[in-house]
């Protein structure tokens, strides 16, 4: 393996490890501060913060962002506003663990979103490791006790994460189809993030009204806002593109399945919860599920 692969796979792990950290620092904040206003506040100190280098990106492409300005605008709404909003809405019924079994599928979900509109079509054998990580996964949310399936109530923030995590295979996909060659990642990710900020008003408005009331984040928070602004939204954005750049995306596709592991160990140290055996397991399934449809579909591409 030589350093520019390694290198990648770094890069890759530290995305997944600050994304990892986003559920953990979100179930902390959603405690007291509602998950639409973590949302709009998150966006908005991104984009102040990454607005200065990447405004005279998009002037400099205008002409681009002019002939794809609608098509832009729905890739906002399904990364930014809706992707993101709906894992703190999640958090607000499940745990962080859950939220890291979930994430270690989304390539999983970007293959068969992809299928759909014209790529690659699944074989028996990946549905069949498919299912081995989604088994796995309900493993993470049940514990193994199945007959919490059937409880009422149960499964809304499961409901919201696969909701989520289609929002983003759509997003990747559409992007891919939109074909940004030459286009600055800066620039795209500002536009994103203002465009979707945008879009989380209603959200956050809806919070207002239910709580009656404007709510902001506390002083005890705003660490917490300044985090999941820099790191999860800006540093993990970057290092995941570089290490695509740098390697595939079935390299950096294996390394999100490091997701669960980073959220299970964080909920340990971070948040005092405890992660039952039968939690590992299924989080070691989830691993072995994912990588094996990634590698599988490695394999398929190179043969076809």
């Amino acid at each position: 393996m030589n350093k520019q692969t390694l290198l990648a796979i770094l890069l890759a792990c530290t995305a997944s490890f600050f994304w990892a950290a986003n559920a953990i620092v979100g179930k902390i904040v959603v405690a007291t501060l509602p998950a639409f206003t973590l949302s709009q506040f998150r966006w908005l100190l991104a984009f102040a913060i990454l607005i200065p280098f990447g405004l005279s990106k998009i002037i400099a492409q205008i002409s681009w962002y002019k002939a794809n300005f609608w098509p832009l605008v729905g890739l906002s709404i399904l990364s930014v506003t809706l992707y993101n909003t709906l894992q703190y809405w999640a958090l607000e019924y499940t745990q962080p663990v859950n939220v890291g079994a979930f994430l270690a599928m989304l390539p999983v979900f970007i293959a068969i979103v992809s299928s759909l509109f014209g790529g690659i079509k699944q074989s028996l054998t990946q549905w069949l490791t498919f299912s081995i990580a989604v088994f796995g996964a309900l493993l993470v949310v049940t514990k193994g006790q199945w007959t919490m399936l059937g409880e009422s109530g149960a499964g809304v923030g499961e409901l919201l994460l696969v909701v989520a995590m289609l929002s983003w295979s759509f997003y990747t996909v559409l992007l891919k189809k939109l074909r940004p060659q030459g286009i600055s990642s800066v620039g795209m990710l500002s536009f994103f993030m203002g465009v979707g900020t945008l879009f989380i008003l209603p959200f956050w408005g809806y919070d207002i009204v239910s709580s009656g009331a404007m709510t902001y984040p506390t002083k005890d928070i705003l660490w917490a806002i300044v985090f999941v602004a820099i790191f999860p939204s800006i540093v993990s954005y970057f290092c995941w593109i570089t290490a695509v750049n740098l390697s595939n995306a079935t390299i950096a596709g294996l390394m999100i399945t490091t997701a669960p592991l980073f959220n299970a160990l964080l909920s340990l140290w971070v948040l005092n919860q405890t992660v039952s055996g039968m939690q590992w397991l299924g989080i070691a399934i989830v691993i072995i599920g994912v990588s094996a449809t990634l590698i599988l579909s490695r394999t398929l591409t190179k043969s076809a």
